[in-house]
């Protein structure tokens, strides 16, 4: 099993913002699995995927330490 949280951020795109949070994440154990463009209604989305809860948590901690919107972490499916 694996898990994933999700960043959002508001438009417009950041190309330097997702590289540096990809970076950061790849560092804390994950990667990036997923990006969704912003509509309406929500903002702009990175998935990220570990492979195990405690790397998930830490990074999320991390992240949200630094004023990032983080949601999760959660399963990822089986």
């Amino acid at each position: 099993m694996s898990f994933m949280f999700e960043i959002y951020y508001k438009p417009p795109t950041n190309p330097a913002k997702e590289s540096a949070l990809t970076e950061r994440v790849a560092a804390l154990g994950g990667r990036l699995d997923f990006r969704e463009e912003a509509d309406e209604n929500v903002g702009i989305c990175l998935t990220y995927e570990f492979a195990d809860w405690e790397s998930a948590a830490k990074a999320a901690d991390v992240l949200r330490q630094l004023g990032e919107h983080v949601v999760g972490p959660a399963d990822y499916g089986p």
